[in-house]
């Protein structure tokens, strides 16, 4: 359900909020420190990651990723605090662009790879070049 910034104000203010979450209004205003990390490789050879951590004031850190077997990866780090959030992408995936939108960078590197089909992905044609 949407609610207008002055509506979800009120409620605070009133103590809807606590109330309702079951938390004391210092609980409510004051950030909680927090961390968390997880790195996760399959039997496949993927590899996935990810760590974030709140400070005292409230900032957020924190970044996650993937590599494949074949070198492939992308790995974002991000930032959340009273800017706004922000982030810087990594990744050697193929079609991505050093082109940064909006707060996020791009860094986009070449693949350390070649595709190369098989013989049964092969179409009777290829054979003819």
């Amino acid at each position: 359900m949407y609610r207008s910034n002055s509506i979800a104000r009120r409620a605070y203010d009133d103590g809807a909020l606590a109330e309702e979450s079951g938390l004391s209004d210092e609980e409510l205003t004051n950030p909680v420190p927090y961390n968390f990390q997880y790195n996760h490789q399959d039997n496949f050879g993927n590899v996935q990651h990810r760590e974030e951590n709140k400070n005292e004031d409230g900032v957020i850190r924190g970044s996650y990723g993937y590599r494949d077997p074949m070198g492939m990866y992308r790995h974002v780090s991000y930032i959340a605090d009273a800017n706004g959030f922000h982030a810087v992408l990594r990744t050697n995936e193929p079609g991505i662009e050093n082109k940064n939108s909006a707060d996020v960078a791009v860094v986009a590197h070449l693949p350390s790879y070649t595709y190369r089909r098989s013989k049964q992905d092969a179409s009777p044609s290829d054979n003819y070049r």
